[in-house]
């Protein structure tokens, strides 16, 4: 027996609305991921200001030009966990000469850099300007000493005056 149905066109299109408004007609246009995470504190503590002045004692140009000059210290001690990474990275915040001397505010003046681990025995490190250092940190406390002193950076002495220049350390603990 064969059975002809005849459905009229708006039935037609009423279904073909309904399906298309159902659920079960189209995909989701959000997705809800649910995040969460744990803050703790760093592994290691800096023991200095966050921003320093480095006084560097008065020197003639007679020391400048035999190369004789003092070195100025300071110290960057931390405090760390045990096992624990300290990255640091110097750069030239005013440009330097080398990889180890930066610009300064007067022509054919430059301040040489040197970084050295204090932490049991005096070591000077390979610091280069702009290159991070991996410095593991055995016990629980890391002793660095960055040391900073005038150069002449030409042939000819630089003017008699005041100097500055910015050195940027950036640090990451691991």
């Amino acid at each position: 027996m064969l059975m002809h149905v005849k459905k009229s066109p708006w039935v037609t299109l009423l279904s073909a609305v309904t399906l298309s408004l159902s659920t079960a007609g189209y995909a989701q246009d959000t997705t809800q991921l649910e995040v969460s995470g744990t803050l703790t504190k760093p592994s290691c503590t800096a023991h200095f200001p966050t921003s320093q002045t480095i006084d560097i004692p008065k020197t003639n140009l007679n020391s400048l030009k035999s190369d004789i000059t003092d070195w100025t210290d300071v110290a960057l001690d931390f405090q760390c966990v045990t096992g624990s990474q300290v990255l640091v990275r110097f750069s030239a915040g005013n440009g330097s000469f080398d990889s180890s001397t930066l610009r300064t505010t007067l022509d054919r003046l430059g301040l040489k850099t040197r970084l050295s681990d204090m932490t049991s025995t005096a070591r000077v490190m390979d610091l280069k300007l702009g290159e991070q250092l991996v410095l593991p940190v055995e016990d629980t406390q890391l002793k660095l000493q960055l040391s900073v002193r005038p150069v002449k950076t030409g042939t000819e002495l630089p003017a008699i005056g005041s100097y500055s220049s910015t050195l940027l350390m950036e640090i990451t603990y691991l």
